[in-house]
């Protein structure tokens, strides 16, 4: 079957339930004008949705109950998720504290350099940053003036 019989047959689908674009219904009409094969399919699926429609509807014997699937799955899914993040949090601390004990944290350097290697603007707030410039310029001999600014940009007094 060829992909336009394929977006025919769709076409044809949506057309009883009244889903068809103008446009579509005059491309679907020239198809099955030139394709015996959709032009059954369509003849079929009109003559089955009519006969559908027209079929009284049934009263059920007893009425259908929905239970609540979800609260069972979620509730047994739960004890299994709180322990697996007890173990995410036991194995992340074990992790940080031997590499405490083992000194492999924070071994870049000592004094001001060290720290200003450590921390960055990106993690530091402004205030912070200006402090270790100005202890990492009286630890060299400079002296340097910096002024804050404020959030709108002006300069803080």
């Amino acid at each position: 079957m060829h992909a336009a019989c394929d977006r025919a047959r769709q076409w044809a689908t949506a057309e009883v339930d009244g889903e068809l674009s103008r446009f579509e219904i005059v491309l679907l009409r020239a198809h099955l004008d030139a394709c015996p094969s959709c032009r059954e399919f369509h003849a079929a699926v009109g003559g089955i949705t009519e006969t559908l429609r027209a079929t009284p509807l049934e009263r059920l014997e007893r009425a259908i109950e929905v239970r609540r699937l979800r609260w069972r799955i979620r509730s047994r899914l739960a004890p299994a998720a709180a322990a697996m993040a007890v173990a995410a949090v036991v194995l992340g601390s074990g992790v940080v504290s031997s590499s405490l004990r083992t000194g492999s944290v924070g071994e870049t350097g000592a004094g001001v350099d060290g720290v200003a290697r450590l921390s960055s603007a990106e993690t530091m707030n402004l205030s912070k940053l200006e402090a270790l410039t100005q202890s990492k310029a009286s630890a060299s001999g400079v002296r340097t003036l910096t002024s804050r600014s404020s959030l709108r940009g002006g300069v803080v007094r």
